[in-house]
């Protein structure tokens, strides 16, 4: 294969991530209208009043927010993980017949070449397992933001992995209630649920040109727990990037 074949569809799967990571701001920075709404009207101030006794501010999401970002979290790590998949099978085929194997990652660096992966690796292509183990260190204890990956994608593959978006504030919310003006909102909930904002025992008169801040983190028990995402996935794709230049420069005397 020719240098430009090996690289390409690695560096076409990182503008791919990075796309996702783009879409990640743009429905989040702020809040697509198209995933929430603010109803403003009657409201029961106990659930279990049969009718209206106040007025309310109330956030509502359309669609089912942790999940809609948690698919294009997945996408974006989906990606970089074949990224460097791509490149290995690439590699391989600049020496030898097409064979079907995986970038070696590990825990720990000790276990690299006895992981899963290493050994087939090493057997299509020695020099690059070695070169892979000695330079890249895919692994946990010493190159974290590489080895997310895979941890990354291996967790998208369960059902339970999504993260937390939690809203950060409403901007341009200029209402009045009696004699009570309010402008802008901060508050912090979690954006998969309805929320009271604002409650009044007279009717709230409000202009519609709010937006919402939302903030998205990494899921409990993820490998960036509690982390932001999109600075965090970005990084990620930096790092993947730097990767493909670094192996890009080995591999170029094995091609055609």
């Amino acid at each position: 294969m020719k240098l430009f074949e090996v690289m390409k569809n690695p560096r076409l799967k990182v503008k791919r991530a990075e796309s996702h990571i783009n879409a990640l701001i743009r429905d989040s920075s702020p809040l697509s209208r198209d995933l929430y709404e603010i109803r403003n009207g009657a409201h029961r101030s106990h659930v279990l009043l049969a009718n209206p006794d106040c007025f309310a501010l109330t956030y509502r999401p359309k669609e089912p927010i942790n999940e809609h970002f948690g698919a294009i979290l997945g996408d974006a790590v989906n990606n970089l993980r074949e990224a460097l998949d791509y490149w290995m099978n690439n590699a391989v085929r600049c020496v030898g017949p097409a064979r079907k194997v995986h970038f070696p990652f590990a825990e720990e660096r000790k276990d690299l070449e006895t992981s899963r992966t290493y050994p087939a690796v090493e057997k299509a292509f020695p020099d690059a397992a070695k070169f892979i183990a000695k330079e890249i260190e895919p692994c946990r204890d010493t190159n974290l933001d590489l080895w997310a990956v895979t941890s990354l994608c291996n967790d998208n593959k369960h059902n339970d992995f999504l993260p937390t978006v939690m809203v950060m504030k409403i901007d341009n919310i200029n209402l009045r209630s009696g004699g009570m003006i309010m402008e802008n909102c901060g508050a912090g909930w979690q954006a998969d649920g309805p929320v009271t904002v604002i409650q009044s025992g007279v009717p709230i008169s409000m202009d519609d040109n709010f937006s919402t801040s939302v903030e998205i983190r990494f899921p409990q028990g993820a490998v960036f727990e509690n982390q932001p995402v999109i600075p965090t996935l970005a990084n990620m794709s930096k790092v993947v990037s730097q990767t493909l230049d670094v192996l890009e420069k080995f591999i170029a005397p094995y091609c055609k």
